[in-house]
């Protein structure tokens, strides 16, 4: 049994991923980070994964915009289903950074619509940069493929697996955010 995740390690469908695996009896299978919702249902349709662990509604961005225009059209069952709390924090590559000198915040679409608020409040310098998954920003920023001037939006979890120095944490605009993950195949 394979099951892809949108994300990569570290990211908060990676959490649900392995909590949905629970819940189902599906300790067994093999869990397959593939980044976004499009490369989820390309792998269903060729038959290289045989059911997908994606975020599909979040209590303050609401529906996830590549789920839903990846899944728009397809016919597919759910099997199971997650409710996460979100929590998210701000990385930068490391503690000489100046937090003054960062120009941008890099993180998946959603996680910049859930923060929004605080960061205009805190950091309203920060330019936007969308990425395809909060934890690949993490990455990024610790191979280098972002700048030092950018800080990421990403779980706790992630900053730390790619060595991150914290800036600040709980930076989603209300303590009550979670995101709805489904387990799902296709009919």
């Amino acid at each position: 049994m394979k099951i892809g995740y949108m994300g990569i390690a570290g990211s908060f469908s990676d959490v649900a991923a392995q909590e949905i695996i629970k819940k189902t009896g599906y300790e067994g299978a093999e869990l397959l980070p593939l980044v976004c919702s499009q490369n989820i249902l390309d792998k269903l349709r060729a038959g290289e994964i045989d059911l997908g662990v994606l975020g599909v509604d979040n209590t303050i961005a609401g529906p996830v915009a590549e789920f839903v225009e990846a899944f728009s059209g397809v016919e597919y069952e759910v099997l199971a289903e997650a409710v996460l709390p979100i929590h998210h924090c701000l990385f930068k590559l490391n503690p000489e950074i100046p937090a003054e000198s960062l120009t941008v915040a890099a993180s998946h679409q959603h996680a910049l619509v859930q923060t929004k608020q605080t960061r205009a409040k805190r950091w309203p310098y920060l330019k936007e940069l969308e990425v395809d998954d909060t934890a690949l920003g993490a990455q990024y920023l610790a191979q280098g493929i972002l700048p030092d001037t950018a800080a990421v939006i990403c779980s706790r979890a992630a900053g730390e697996m790619w060595s991150l120095d914290l800036i600040a944490e709980n930076i989603e605009d209300t303590s009550t955010n979670k995101t709805t993950f489904i387990l799902l195949k296709l009919k």
